[in-house]
């Protein structure tokens, strides 16, 4: 891999909505202690089901606020991509990430961002997505499907794998 054409790897995507919402669901458990934070909404809808076993009556009021308290981060994801979707102009796509030796270069209609490696805590591969993470609890979300040839999630790892964690 001496020649720079090789150490170099250009994904261009326009991620869907629903590819975004899947995503960030998805990345909840590569996040560290937050996932304690996504787990505490459905353990509360649990806690409110369960209450009969305690001798309480379980009403109306207890099954809505279960089923909002399971819903809870769903619904938070969906807003926040909706909201960042309609009103920030840099969220509008398509985008183009370029890995190499520097780090991570990033391109959108209205940016041009570049962020060099010990920027970048790690990487992480899903079954659908690349999750680039540029903080613990931040990361750019890639679908795979992005990935023109086979190879290129191989020379990625060749890359990244001097430079940060890669799983």
């Amino acid at each position: 891999m001496s020649v720079e054409i090789q150490n170099r790897v250009c994904i261009t995507t326009q991620p869907t909505f629903w590819e975004l919402f899947l995503g960030s669901l998805v990345a909840i458990p590569y996040q560290g202690w937050l996932i304690l934070v996504h787990a505490i909404f459905p353990l509360a809808g649990l806690f409110l089901l369960l209450t009969p076993l305690l001798g309480y009556r379980l009403g109306a009021e207890e099954i809505i606020a279960s089923i909002l308290a399971f819903s809870f981060t769903p619904l938070i994801t969906v807003l926040a991509i909706w909201s960042l979707r309609r009103r920030n102009k840099l969220a509008q796509g398509p985008f183009t990430y370029t890995f190499d030796n520097e780090g991570m270069h990033t391109s959108g209609s209205a940016f041009d961002q570049m962020i060099r490696w010990p920027a970048i805590p790690r990487i992480r591969v899903s079954k659908r997505f690349l999750f680039v993470f540029i903080a613990p609890a931040r990361a750019h979300c890639i679908p795979l499907r992005s990935l023109t040839a086979a190879e290129d999630l191989d020379r990625l790892r060749a890359i990244a794998r001097e430079h940060t964690d890669f799983r």
